[in-house]
C-alpha cells in the first residue's frame, strides 16, 4: 500500500512538473516570437517599392557603383505632385539623401541651397520623416530645387545605403559617374567637380570646406 501511495506521489510530481514545464516553454516561446513579430515589422517598414520583404532581398549597403544605371522612381512632391528621375534625363543631376532631424544635413542645404541656385547641375533631394518638417527646412534655407519624401527607406533601399546626407552624381544618360559621396564636404565637392566638366568655376562660386563628421 506504502509503495503504491509512493508511486502515485511520483507520478503526480511528474505530472506537475510536466505542467510548469511545459508552461514555462510556451511562455518563453511567446516572448520569443514577440520579438520575431517586431523584427518583422521593422523589416515591413522597410519593404521594397515592387511590394517584396527585404527580409527576402539580398540587402546591399556599401551604395552603387559609378556606371551602373540610376534607379528611377516616383514619390511625392513636397510642394504637391510626383518626383521622378526620369524627368532629369538629359541633364546632369546630384542627388541627394536627406533627413530633417540630420545635423549634418543642415549644413548642407544651407550651402546647397545657395550652389543649386546657380542652375549649373539640377539638384534634387529625397527626404523622410514627417511633411511639416520638412517644409520648414525648406524655408529655413531658402531651397528652391525639388524635394520628395520616401515613406520609409524605399529609395535608400534602391540606391544601396540607409545614410543621410549622401548623393549621386548621374549624367545626361542617367548613368551613375561617381561613387556615393558621404557627408557634406564628400557632396560639394562631387557638386564641383560635375560643374567643373560643365565648363563652371568652384573658386569664382566661393566655395569652402566644411569642417563636419561624415554621414549619420
Amino acid at each position: 500500500m506504502m509503495l503504491v501511495a509512493l508511486a502515485f506521489a511520483l507520478a503526480s510530481f511528474f505530472v506537475a512538473f510536466a505542467c510548469w514545464f511545459g508552461y514555462q516553454l510556451v511562455r518563453q516561446n511567446g516572448r520569443i516570437l514577440g520579438r520575431l513579430e517586431a523584427l518583422e515589422k521593422a523589416f515591413e517598414d522597410l519593404a521594397l517599392v515592387n511590394g517584396n520583404s527585404l527580409a527576402k532581398s539580398r540587402l546591399k549597403r556599401d551604395g552603387l557603383a559609378r556606371g551602373v544605371a540610376a534607379p528611377d522612381f516616383s514619390i511625392p512632391r513636397l510642394d504637391g505632385g510626383e518626383l521622378s528621375l526620369a524627368e532629369f534625363r538629359g541633364r546632369q543631376v546630384l542627388l541627394v539623401f536627406s533627413d530633417p532631424q540630420c545635423g549634418p544635413c543642415d549644413v548642407l542645404a544651407a550651402r546647397l541651397g545657395r550652389r543649386a541656385r546657380l542652375g549649373q547641375v539640377q539638384v534634387i533631394m529625397v527626404s523622410r520623416g514627417d511633411p511639416e518638417a520638412n517644409r520648414a527646412k525648406v524655408v529655413q534655407h531658402r531651397l528652391t530645387f525639388p524635394v520628395g519624401l520616401q515613406r520609409h527607406w524605399e529609395i535608400s533601399l534602391l540606391y544601396a545605403m540607409f545614410a543621410t546626407p549622401i548623393a549621386y552624381l548621374i549624367d545626361e544618360d542617367g548613368i551613375i559617374t561617381a561613387p556615393v559621396a558621404k557627408g557634406p564636404d564628400a557632396i560639394l565637392a562631387l557638386l564641383s567637380r560635375a560643374v567643373s566638366t560643365l565648363g563652371g568655376s568652384s573658386a569664382a562660386e566661393g566655395i569652402s570646406p566644411v569642417s563636419v563628421g561624415a554621414a549619420s
